[in-house]
């Protein structure tokens, strides 16, 4: 018979945690991890001080490639998955290979989010997710002053923290999108305003986006239901959507996301699915939340590694502590840590 082959989707802490933790407890196995950037494993949530000039590239680095060398763990990075046939065990590559498998984390993320209306400018706004956003954003800074941020979720501000040590001037416009699961209700919003001000973050008296123009290379014209205002970069920060575009025709169970149970199964044998392109059922409130942060994604890859390998470990999360960002509950104020 031959080996299992267990192929893990997504090089980030959901997909790094199950591999590792498939190889520990087997030696036997082929494993191999898919990554669709050229780069292994980073610590996302340091970009903005990557940005700021406070960490070098290299100390953004997880765990470093010889390492999956000497784990037998094969890194397929730069490999993009465009289809999945479960009842075969194949999925096809962008360069239309094809992989046979076993069994399956799918681990795959999120991407960000921007609104419908908004797609015909997407050239004209810069997104926080990649290594390649930062540098994008490293270039981009080095020939600007000013940056319209619209966002409110805790990596735009995190960024805005570090456009702030780069003595950049910064306009804000509060989006209710970036906020969720919080809804952006007064008290919110005079909450966080607050505290932005007391930066020296301008907080614009604007709810949307209605235009933007290209002036020149470094110079936009933003046009809100407020008023008009000429910057130098605009950062989208709409939020989040699982990465599973991919997975629609596949049979499997998708809303938000990947729809799992407390195991991190899908409605397919041997498939998990972890970290934020999962949505998971909660037997406590008979229904299906998500989780945030990479502590969350690097628990929920190791659970599901260890249900692959035949175990029975549920995502045993309180009902009051469902929500996390980075260990920060949501009915704390965020915010309050820029």
């Amino acid at each position: 018979m031959s080996r299992e082959h267990w192929v893990v989707i997504g090089n980030g802490p959901a997909g790094n945690a199950a591999a590792v933790t498939l190889r520990k407890f087997v030696t036997d196995a082929r494993i191999t991890l898919i990554g669709e950037e050229n780069v292994p494993e980073y610590r996302c949530n340091l970009l903005p001080d990557f940005i700021a000039g406070a960490l070098r590239e290299e100390d953004l680095f997880c765990t470093p490639i010889q390492r999956f060398r000497e784990m037998d763990i094969k890194l397929r990075l730069g490999q993009k998955v465009t289809d999945v046939a479960f009842e075969r065990g194949e999925l096809k590559l962008a360069h239309n290979e094809v992989v046979r498998f076993t069994g399956m984390i799918i681990a795959c993320g999120s991407t960000p989010s921007i609104p419908e209306r908004l797609g015909m400018f997407r050239d004209l706004m810069l997104p926080l997710k990649t290594l390649g956003d930062a540098k994008r954003w490293i270039e981009k800074l080095a020939r600007v002053d000013s940056v319209f941020v619209a966002g409110g979720d805790l990596t735009s501000l995190c960024f805005t923290r570090a456009l702030l040590a780069l003595r950049k001037r910064v306009m804000f416009m509060l989006c209710p999108d970036s906020f969720w699961p919080i809804p952006l209700s007064s008290e919110v919003r005079r909450s966080c305003s607050a505290r932005l001000e007391e930066r020296g973050v301008e907080v614009l008296d604007c709810a949307k986006i209605e235009n933007l123009t290209r002036l020149s290379e470094d110079s936009v014209e933003v046009k809100t239901d407020a008023g008009s205002l000429v910057v130098g970069a605009v950062g989208a920060f709409f939020g989040l959507v699982p990465n599973v575009r991919f997975l629609a025709r596949t049979g499997l169970d998708l809303e938000r996301g990947i729809l799992v149970d407390e195991y991190l199964r899908t409605c397919v044998e041997n498939v998990y699915a972890a970290g934020d392109c999962a949505q998971v059922y909660h037997p406590g409130i008979r229904a299906y939340w998500v989780s945030i942060g990479c502590p969350n994604a690097t628990e929920q890859g190791r659970i599901a590694a260890m249900n692959l390998m035949g175990g029975s470990l549920s995502l045993d999360v309180p009902q009051e502590n469902i929500f996390e960002v980075d260990g920060i509950k949501v009915n704390t104020s965020w915010w309050m840590e820029l």
